[in-house]
């Protein structure tokens, strides 16, 4: 992927309340919290902004 779009990290945002897909991102993919959105969301929920190095992959 990193060849094709010669692209070096993949970033996403989450809710905070997502649990299961934060533990998709962090503990099985290997993306890790780079800082907290407050209120990100409509509704006022906070959102993990999640980075991953292609780098490292």
């Amino acid at each position: 992927m990193s060849t094709v779009y010669k692209a070096s990290s993949i970033s996403l945002h989450v809710r905070r309340s997502n649990t299961a897909a934060i533990g998709l991102y962090r503990d099985t993919l290997g993306f890790s919290v780079h800082k907290v959105e407050k209120k990100y969301y409509a509704d006022g929920e906070d959102a993990f902004s999640m980075w991953l190095s292609l780098k490292e992959v």
